[in-house]
C-alpha cells in the first residue's frame, strides 16, 4: 500500500509537488556536504599536481648538484679528420696537440684456399683446428670430413673467444671464392689472433696483426700507446677518439657557458612552474554582482602546509651559504634573484659574467665542495624529506583523504535517511488519500440513502 502514490485525486492537493518540497528541504544539509567533498576533492587534485612539480623541481636541482654538471665544457679539435674531442665531467680548461702515429687495430686471419661454396667440406679426416687470442687459452674445433666452411665458422664463434668467424666470398657469383675470415673483436695487442694447429685443407694464416694506438702528446718526449682507439686518460675530462694519422692536432677545452646558463635555466623553470601553480590555485574573488557578494576560493587557497612549504623552499634558494670558498655565496650574486610575486629572475648576464670570471666559484656554489653543500644539495635535502612518506606533503594527502572518506560516510548515511524520509512522507500522504477516498465514498453513500429515504416518505 505505501508503494501506491495517489498524487492528490481525493484532497485535490499537488501531494507530489509538496512531497518532492519537503525531500529537497530534508536534502540541504546532503547538497552541502556533497559541496564541501567537491571542495576536498578539488584540493586533493590540486596537492597531487603540487607534488608532482615538486618532484620535477627536485629533478631539476639533482642535475646542477654536481658542480661540473653546473659549469660543462666543450672539447673542440682543429682536425676532426684525425681524432675527435669530447668533454665530459671534471674537463681541464686549456689546449694540448697531439700527433697520431698509428691507429689501434683488431687481428685477421684468413684461409689462402678456397672453396667453391660455404657447404664445401674442409678436411679430409679428423683433425682438429686450434688458435688462441693474445695470452689467452687454446681454443680447440674438432673437426672430420663431414665439417663444411659454414660449419667451422659457426664452430668458433661458438667458442665466444673474442673473435668472430665469417664465411666470405672473394670471389664472384659466377666464379665463387668462398674464404674463411678470423677477426678479433676488440684492438690491440693483446688480442692478436694465433692458429695454433690447423687440420683443414684451407690454409688459415694471420694477414693482419693486431696493432695499438700510438701517438704523441704535449709534454711527453715520448709516444704514448693504448689498446683502443677511444680514450679518457690523457687529458683529464676528455674523451679522445683516434680516427686517422697525423697532426699535430690541437685539442681545446674551454668553459661552455651556453650550457650553464641552459642548465641553470631548466632549474628556474621548474622551481616558477612549482610558484605559479600555487597562485593560480589560491586565488581569492569575490562576485560583487550577486546580492550576497559570494566569494570563490582557489582549492589551496587555506592550505597551510603548501604556504609553508613554499616559505621554506624561498628561504632555502635565496639563503647564503656558509664555508664556501670563492667569491660566491647567494644566488643573487650570480643573476638569480627572488621576485616580488614569489617567482625567480635570472639574469643571463649576470650570470655569464660571473661564470666567464670565476667558473669554479659558480660550481661550488651550486654543487658544494668538500664537506661542505652548496645550493643544490641543501635544496636537494629540503624537497627528499618534504616528498618522502610521512612528510608533509603525504601527511597534508592523507588528511584529505581521510576528510574526504569522513564525508562519503556522512553522505551515505544521509541519503539512507533522505530514502526514509521520503518513502514515509509518500506512504503518510497516500493514507490520507486513501482515507479521504473512503470518507468522501461514505459521504455519498449517506447523501443517497437520505434522497432515497426523502423521497420514500
Amino acid at each position: 500500500m505505501a508503494d501506491i502514490t495517489v498524487g492528490g485525486l481525493a484532497t485535490g492537493l499537488d501531494t507530489n509537488k509538496i512531497i518532492d518540497q519537503l525531500v529537497a528541504l530534508e536534502r540541504r544539509p546532503l547538497d552541502a556536504l556533497s559541496a564541501q567533498r567537491d571542495t576536498m576533492a578539488a584540493r586533493q587534485t590540486a596537492l597531487q599536481t603540487f607534488n608532482t612539480k615538486i618532484l620535477a623541481f627536485l629533478t631539476a636541482v639533482d642535475t646542477v648538484r654536481d658542480g661540473s654538471d653546473v659549469i660543462g665544457h666543450s672539447a673542440t679539435s682543429s682536425d676532426e679528420t684525425v681524432l675527435t674531442a669530447k668533454a665530459t665531467s671534471g674537463a681541464a680548461v686549456g689546449t694540448t696537440d697531439i700527433t697520431v702515429l698509428d691507429l689501434a687495430r683488431g687481428a685477421i686471419a684468413t684461409s689462402a684456399n678456397g672453396k667453391g661454396s660455404a657447404a664445401a667440406t674442409v678436411a679430409a679426416g679428423t683433425g682438429s683446428f686450434v688458435f688462441k687470442v693474445g695470452s689467452g687459452d687454446n681454443q680447440t674445433v674438432a673437426i672430420d670430413a663431414t665439417t663444411t666452411l659454414q660449419g667451422l665458422a659457426n664452430a668458433i664463434n661458438g667458442k665466444d673467444a673474442g673473435v668472430s668467424a665469417s664465411v666470405v666470398n672473394a670471389g664472384t657469383a659466377a666464379a665463387p671464392d668462398y674464404r674463411l675470415r678470423i677477426a678479433s673483436t676488440d684492438t690491440g695487442t693483446s688480442h692478436d689472433i694465433t692458429i695454433v694447429t690447423d687440420d683443414t685443407n684451407l690454409g688459415v694464416a694471420v694477414t693482419q696483426a693486431a696493432a695499438n694506438a700510438r701517438f704523441t702528446v704535449t709534454g711527453f718526449a715520448d709516444p704514448l700507446v693504448r689498446e683502443h682507439n677511444t680514450f679518457d686518460d690523457v687529458i683529464p675530462g676528455v674523451t679522445l677518439s683516434l680516427v686517422g694519422k697525423g697532426g699535430p692536432t690541437t685539442v681545446g677545452v674551454s668553459t661552455d657557458v651556453a650550457a650553464a646558463t641552459a642548465n641553470v635555466q631548466k632549474v628556474v623553470d621548474a622551481f616558477n612552474d612549482v610558484v605559479n601553480f600555487v597562485a593560480s590555485q589560491s586565488q581569492v574573488t569575490q562576485d560583487t554582482s550577486s546580492t550576497d557578494h559570494s566569494v570563490a576560493a582557489g582549492p589551496l587557497a587555506f592550505d597551510g602546509t603548501v604556504r609553508t612549504i613554499l616559505s621554506s623552499l624561498h628561504s632555502v634558494v635565496s639563503g647564503a651559504v656558509s664555508g664556501l670558498e670563492g667569491g660566491y655565496t647567494v644566488l643573487s650574486q650570480v643573476g638569480i634573484t627572488t621576485k616580488r610575486d614569489g617567482t625567480l629572475g635570472f639574469d643571463t648576464a649576470k650570470f655569464t659574467s660571473a661564470v666567464t670570471a670565476d667558473p669554479g666559484a659558480v660550481a661550488t656554489l651550486f654543487g658544494g665542495a668538500g664537506a661542505v653543500g652548496g645550493v643544490a644539495d641543501r635544496v636537494h635535502d629540503f624537497l627528499t624529506v618534504l616528498t618522502r612518506s610521512g612528510g608533509l606533503i603525504d601527511i597534508d594527502a592523507k588528511s584529505i583523504t581521510d576528510q574526504i572518506t569522513n564525508i562519503d560516510d556522512q553522505l551515505t548515511a544521509g541519503q539512507r535517511h533522505l530514502d526514509d524520509f521520503e518513502a514515509n512522507l509518500r506512504a503518510t500522504y497516500t493514507n490520507l488519500e486513501l482515507l479521504v477516498n473512503n470518507l468522501q465514498a461514505q459521504g455519498s453513500y449517506l447523501t443517497a440513502l437520505t434522497n432515497l429515504g426523502g423521497r420514500n416518505g
